[in-house]
């Protein structure tokens, strides 16, 4: 399938590619991990799936795992799914989802986030996280001074951070723009 748009995000070239189709059927699940600490205490979460079949107007189909986009799809639907493929890939994640009969647009955060994430994502984040901690208490045990470089550094990360999401959904968004 050929891409229908391309962004650049920092070195990363994004191909981006869209099916359309009519929901034929989708089904909804959960999974629950449950973790057992050593100090006793139990942890929960949830993750909600929904599988949507999609047949094209020339029969083609595709079935698409669109986690947490937040938008509804229903048997008849008219729904366009767009992902991004990065450099020389052949396959990358799904980004956004169209509800064309409802005007609902939403994107999956997991996967704007592995298109556009920098090398090592989630070590970069939980590393300027603790370094954000650190330039928060040293600030709150009053060294105004040796606190605003930790912070500074955090928010810059972060801020950065935001703007490639940004982007990124700006270029799906864009690429299913004439469909609607």
């Amino acid at each position: 399938m050929a891409a229908v748009s391309s962004v650049n995000i920092g070195m990363r070239h994004i191909n981006i590619h869209r099916f359309t189709g009519e929901v034929i059927d989708s089904q909804r699940s959960s999974e629950t991990s449950i973790t057992s600490h050593n100090n006793g205490q139990i942890s929960s979460s949830t993750s909600h799936y929904n599988e949507v079949f999609l047949r094209a107007a020339d029969g083609q189909e595709r079935v698409v795992e669109v986690a947490s986009s937040g938008v509804p799809v229903r048997a008849g639907n008219n729904v366009t799914v767009l992902w991004g493929i990065v450099g020389n890939k052949e396959k990358g994640s799904y980004t956004t989802v169209v509800n064309h009969d409802t005007g609902a647009l939403g994107h999956i955060a997991k996967g704007v986030n592995d298109i556009c994430g920098p090398h090592f994502y989630n070590m970069m984040i939980i590393l300027f996280v603790i370094v954000g901690v650190v330039g928060g208490m040293s600030l709150l045990s009053g060294s105004v001074a040796s606190s605003i470089l930790p912070l500074a550094a955090t928010g810059g990360f972060f801020y950065w951070l935001t703007g490639r999401r940004r982007k990124l959904r700006a270029a799906m968004e864009s690429a299913v723009a004439d469909l609607r």
